[in-house]
């Protein structure tokens, strides 16, 4: 998992063009995990269907993990990012 200290494997920020746009989420939003594991499904699918490469699996795996540790967050530290 990638954290703001610690970018992990794929962070984006990293290997983002100059003017790339991209979109974050973070362990806080309620809606991030599900929102993880349904591209997560989606690039399976798209895998499966041989429209993009196998290598792409360990971005697929490393993403419903991330999920889950989303998940431990949220109920580790449920309310801190409000005082």
């Amino acid at each position: 998992m990638g954290t703001k200290n610690q970018p992990g494997d794929f962070a984006c920020y990293t290997k983002a063009l100059d003017d790339e746009p991209m979109f974050v989420l973070l362990a806080r939003d309620p809606q991030a995990p599900g929102m993880i594991e349904d591209w997560a499904e989606t690039r399976r699918d798209a895998i499966n269907a041989n429209r993009r490469p196998i290598s792409d699996i360990p971005q697929v795996e490393h993403a419903l993990a991330l999920a889950a540790q989303m998940r431990m967050w949220r109920r580790d530290n449920f309310g801190r990012w409000r005082t």
